[in-house]
């Protein structure tokens, strides 16, 4: 079964401190399931994770290392400043992101 997470946010909730190490805790516990997607898609603020939180990159390095595929959104990137910040995965684009979404078994959005 194909899975695909779309993270669109550096936290999980509306507080900001507390959201961000929801977001940390969250990513760390995963590359130690059994289960993992196929990929994660980062929008938004998402792509923070894989440019400036030093927690979150290792962790997502840790997912990378297990075959998961991480894209962060080019245009959300670029938007941000940070098109040359990227530290882990891949820079993805709209339609790469809707054919994952589309083609999925099941997706899970944060």
């Amino acid at each position: 079964m194909k899975k695909v997470l779309l993270i669109r946010d550096d936290a999980i909730g509306e507080n900001g401190a507390l959201g961000q190490k929801l977001i940390c805790g969250f990513l760390a516990t995963m590359k130690d399931c059994k289960s993992l997607p196929s990929a994660i898609y980062l929008l938004n603020r998402g792509v923070f994770l894989s440019t400036q939180n030093e927690a979150t990159i290792a962790a997502l390095k840790a997912l990378e290392e297990r075959g998961v595929a991480i894209y962060s959104c080019h245009t959300c990137l670029e938007h941000y400043g940070l098109l040359d910040a990227i530290k882990v995965g891949e820079v993805g684009n709209a339609k790469d992101t809707l054919e994952a979404l589309l083609s999925a078994d099941n997706s899970v959005t944060l």
